[in-house]
């Protein structure tokens, strides 16, 4: 889709020529200042709002129907503003018993259709393919709210998309006010406390059990934002842990808090499209790291099996291990020199990546250490690297050229950050030197 310069949108396809209904005819003109397409009619605005486009559709006349009877029609009527709209099918409604549609419609339930239909529209812009003046699903750190205040995550997992688990079968519809996704299922808001969450689940049985005997299932059934990463039931029968789930008590009450307080942070975090790296903070204040390789999001280098059950105070992700619990030191003793072997193997693994042709692996690797390299010795670095860098971690969210320019400049990127690192080395060296100081500055 493409935002004109009038407000709404058209829909566009550059491979086979058209926009709205024109096709592209002649040669592209270059300008100094754009480029001009030469179109066979003249384009016509896109006059129907989101509402009127569902109407017009004849595809959503229960979930028209339910807009009207919930009073949120002026929400999807708004020309002033720009919106998302997830549109469930009458197909979709099909899914549902028809007792529990016909109930929707009924006043007591008033409060209920409203809270539905809020949560199938946001109040940004979010296009499926590529988009100018839209933000693309799936784009790293991006999650769209619904007008419920619920996190709409997206997944694309085996090219399939979803949101909020619900099939998105056509997309990136065009209207004066925003754009339309067609869905296959009705999108509910979430109601269940991530506590009732892992109850409910067979496989978390070992878990619950543990956060009741140290107290932690009274916080997860509050009100208050949780994401949790949650082992599975045979992740407790490693070695290590086995006998906290046999006695879980006394002395190995205390072990059990401090293992499961690694397992938790405050608020919702998405897990599903997050940046390469991120360090995040558990509830009792230790660093917990959040990451992508090869294409996997891990956590302390777990992976996580599903991500982002969405409940109403939070969210749960389920892992395969347990996450440990040490002591790590501070990171503050992370010198300048372990800030160029870092950058030093950084450039080898690219380089090898390269090499080999994975143009895209070469460029993630440089993506994902970049936000590592930022986090752990961005204050060592002046102005020009710390740029350069960043500009690389932001290009990463959702790379517009070719995979091979982004490597090579992520490539440069980090060069110029060793450099920097090198001659700040260099000159400390020199003066412990001059001073005949022969212990090194360096190390742990």
């Amino acid at each position: 889709p493409l935002k004109m310069a009038s407000g709404q949108w058209l829909a566009i396809d550059y491979g086979e020529g058209k926009i709205g209904k024109a096709s592209f005819v002649g040669e592209v003109i270059p300008c100094s200042n754009g480029v001009v397409y030469i179109i066979d009619q003249v384009l016509s605005p896109t006059t129907d709002d989101l509402f009127q486009a569902l109407q017009k559709d004849g595809r959503f006349s229960l979930f028209t129907k339910a807009i009207t009877a919930s009073r949120q029609g002026k929400l999807y009527q708004n020309v002033h503003a720009n919106y998302t709209v997830f549109a469930p099918t009458d197909a979709a409604f099909a899914k549902l018993p028809k007792e529990v549609v016909d109930s929707l419609f009924l006043p007591e339930n008033d409060e209920r259709l409203e809270d539905i239909i809020k949560h199938h529209i946001s109040d940004s812009v979010f296009s499926a393919g590529p988009s100018f003046g839209a933000t693309r699903l799936g784009v790293a750190d991006v999650t769209p709210v619904s007008a419920f205040g619920q996190q709409l995550n997206f997944a694309a997992n085996g090219g399939k998309p979803t949101i909020d688990g619900v099939g998105i079968i056509e997309t990136d519809l065009p209207t004066a006010n925003g754009l339309l996704h067609v869905v296959d299922s009705v999108i509910l808001p979430a109601q269940r406390s991530t506590l009732e969450i892992l109850k409910e689940d067979p496989r978390m049985q070992k878990l619950v059990t543990l956060l009741e005997a140290c107290g932690l299932d009274l916080a997860l059934a509050d009100s208050v934002k949780y994401t949790i990463f949650a082992p599975l039931d045979e992740a407790w029968d490693a070695k290590e842990v086995k006998g906290l789930v046999a006695d879980p008590t006394g002395a190995n009450r205390e072990r059990i808090f401090a293992i499961l307080a690694r397992h938790v942070i405050t608020g919702k975090h998405v897990s599903e499209n997050p940046v390469p790296y991120e360090k995040l903070r558990t509830i009792h204040g230790a660093p917990i790291y959040l990451t992508v390789d090869d294409g996997r999001t891990k956590i302390q280098g777990i992976e996580i099996l599903e991500a982002d059950n969405e409940a109403f105070n939070g969210l749960v992700n389920v892992i395969g291990k347990v996450i440990g619990d040490p002591m790590e030191l501070p990171e503050n003793d992370l010198t300048k020199l372990d800030g160029i072997k870092f950058a030093q193997e950084t450039l080898r693994d690219g380089s090898k990546l390269y090499d080999a042709g994975q143009y895209e692996a070469s460029f993630r690797l440089y993506a994902r250490r970049g936000y590592e390299f930022i986090d752990k010795y961005g204050r060592f670095l002046a102005n020009n690297g710390s740029v350069r860098l960043r500009s690389i971690v932001a290009l990463s969210v959702d790379p517009v050229v070719e995979f091979a320019d982004n490597a090579w400049n992520s490539r440069n990127a980090f060069r110029t950050a060793l450099r920097e690192l090198e001659v700040q080395k260099d000159g400390v060296e020199d003066l412990l030197q001059l001073s005949d100081d022969e212990a090194s500055s360096f190390g742990r």
